[in-house]
């Protein structure tokens, strides 16, 4: 038998932590009458919640919009239902995307091994700092679950972005926008998992990014225009007014520079034909080189003049 020793999260994957009771008859050698192998101390059960997976109970059925009204226990598509003594828990998942899993070696959990930390994980803050001055737009990098942190989705990255008044195809990011960020992202999922069905504070854009395909013009809070892009590959709503995409340059601290200039100067020397090459080293010498090629030269042999005078002279 096992139990639960601690339940772990990267995104939408969960991670049940599951250790052998002692009381479990385990002594570490094959059954050779039964050709059993021994039990493992640990392992892993894996719930992957895909785009409308949900955990539930009979004290709690989280909404989908898609199956609005319906909070009977348990739920309508429910593929598991796990008991432990009289407690119940439900894993439904209509679209299908979700998956669950007890295979230590499965792909469950080698994405779990390749997740970035989770965004409310406190290594996060430090996880975070990875968005400093990179080449990429800040909502390609969030949405991208091993590459920063895991945990952020489409809605999440566009509030972020409008609360840090960010735009998200924003690259080469400095240090006090990563500090802004890092504050409301903390904040909106501190917020959004205390709040029941999508009951979010008025000034957020979440409430007006679902109205993408509305007749009339969308306003923020402020009566700022609301429009819809692509970043990231996902449809994003912004405020032009308040997220302005700034051209930077590549930081001079960055150390990619170094193989740019290398690569750009190969390329330039294969370009100059072979006559020319001789020249163009010559020029480029140092001067410890051409100090040394100067005291590398041979001496010249001093002019002899002669003594016997010219008789033309002397006349």
């Amino acid at each position: 038998q096992y139990y639960v020793k601690d339940v772990e999260r990267k995104g939408k994957l969960l991670r049940l932590i599951m250790m052998l009771t002692a009381t479990t008859s385990n002594s570490g050698e094959a059954d050779k009458s039964t050709c059993i192998d021994p039990l493992p101390p640990m392992k892993y059960v894996y719930f992957h919640m895909g785009m409308t997976g949900r955990i539930s109970t009979p004290d709690y059925v989280p909404s989908l919009e898609s199956l609005s009204g319906n909070d009977t226990f348990p739920p309508p598509h429910t593929h598991l239902i796990i008991k432990v003594g009289k407690v119940k828990v439900a894993f439904s998942d209509p679209r299908r995307f979700g998956a669950v899993s007890i295979d230590s070696n499965g792909p469950l959990d080698s994405q779990w091994n390749t997740f970035a930390t989770d965004a409310l994980d406190p290594d996060s803050s430090l996880a975070l700092d990875g968005l400093i001055g990179h080449r990429k737009g800040v909502k390609a990098l969030l949405l991208d679950q091993r590459a920063i942190v895991s945990g952020v989705g489409n809605w999440i990255a566009d509030e972020l972005c409008y609360q840090a008044r960010i735009h998200p195809d924003q690259a080469y990011l400095t240090n006090d926008e990563v500090k802004l960020l890092k504050f409301h992202l903390d904040n909106i999922l501190k917020i959004g998992i205390d709040a029941k069905d999508n009951d979010f504070p008025k000034d957020w854009i979440f409430h007006r990014r679902w109205s993408k395909n509305s007749k009339t013009q969308m306003k923020d809070r402020d009566g700022n225009t609301v429009l819809f892009i692509q970043s990231g590959g996902r449809s994003s709503a912004i405020v032009p007014s308040l997220q302005k995409n700034q051209k930077r340059k590549k930081p001079e601290s960055d150390n990619s520079n170094d193989d740019v200039k290398n690569t750009n100067t190969t390329a330039i020397t294969k370009s100059i034909p072979k006559k020319e090459k001789a020249l163009v080293k010559k020029r480029t010498r140092t001067s410890s080189e051409k100090q040394q090629n100067k005291n590398s030269k041979k001496e010249v042999p001093p002019l002899r003049i002669p003594t016997r005078r010219s008789k033309r002279l002397t006349k």
